[in-house]
């Protein structure tokens, strides 16, 4: 306590009062912005430990993401391995039905065939050299027998089906737009042509709707009832356009989502032929 004021009294005695007043409140004011530089400092070295933390805990969610991302490539490639597996043992399998014969073989839809022989089989259909002559039967509609020894499955087979009314869909778009960069003199005739392909195309759609309707009817018959189908038209059937019927019937998702390909076919006819229904 001494010194300090030992120091002020030499002060006052070497420097005026009113000077010493300033270089007072000039240290005060130092002594401030040295306090809020120490603040400040203090306060980004804890920003700065908080980012270390949040980036060490984003390289920890990175691992895991690559650790994840590597089992997943591992168990795809595993399942392509099985893919290519059960391919090659179904493929083989059916070869081996070549030849098969049968005494009586009566099909899903009542016919009966006698001395049959299957001659060839293919992932939809099988062929077959009976006592009246030779047919080919799809295999969704043989037996039950029969289906599982070839290995036969139905939303494999639904799937491809719907793929290949996409494929049509995707070449006829492909033929409409040639079509329309034709020069004037064979533009006519490129129409019709567009026009008759595209209802061959509808009406192979409507047939494939009708026929996965009738299958999707026998499993519920007591939910497919009534005026809920039209088969001249079945895009147009109350019963996919009823939210109500598609929470009642599983498996009309399906029907419904063939419906929009029926529907984008008759547009693109319609572009041709705006009479077309």
């Amino acid at each position: 306590m001494l010194l300090p004021a030992l120091i002020a009294v030499l002060l006052a005695g070497c420097v005026k009062q009113s000077d010493y007043e300033i270089l007072q409140k000039e240290n005060q004011q130092l002594q401030m912005r040295l306090d809020q530089t120490n603040e400040q400092l203090r306060l980004t070295q804890l920003e700065l430990s908080a980012q270390q933390a949040r980036s060490e805990q984003l390289l920890e969610v990175q691992s895991k993401l690559e650790k994840s991302q590597e089992q997943l490539r591992q168990t795809q490639a595993q399942m392509d391995a099985l893919k290519v597996e059960f391919d090659k043992f179904r493929t083989q399998r059916r070869t081996a039905m070549v030849g098969k014969k049968y005494p009586q073989l009566s099909l899903e839809d009542g016919k009966v065939l006698r001395d049959a022989q299957i001659t060839a089989i293919t992932a939809e259909e099988v062929s077959f050299r009976h006592d009246g002559g030779f047919m080919k039967v799809a295999l969704a509609k043989t037996t039950d027998d029969l289906r599982w020894e070839a290995c036969y499955d139905p939303q494999e087979e639904q799937k491809a089906a719907h793929d290949r009314l996409l494929a049509e869909g995707r070449r006829l778009e492909e033929k409409l737009a040639r079509d329309r960069s034709t020069p004037a003199p064979e533009a006519a005739t490129s129409t019709v042509n567009a026009a008759t392909v595209l209802r061959q195309q509808l009406a192979a759609q409507r047939q494939q709707l009708n026929a996965e309707f009738q299958a999707l009817a026998a499993k519920n018959p007591g939910a497919l009832q009534g005026p809920v189908w039209d088969s001249t038209r079945p895009e147009a059937s109350p019963l996919l356009n009823s939210v109500s019927g598609s929470r009642a019937v599983l498996g009309l998702s399906r029907l419904q989502s063939m419906r929009d390909t029926i529907n984008a076919t008759l547009r693109q006819l319609q572009e041709v032929d705006p009479a077309a229904r």
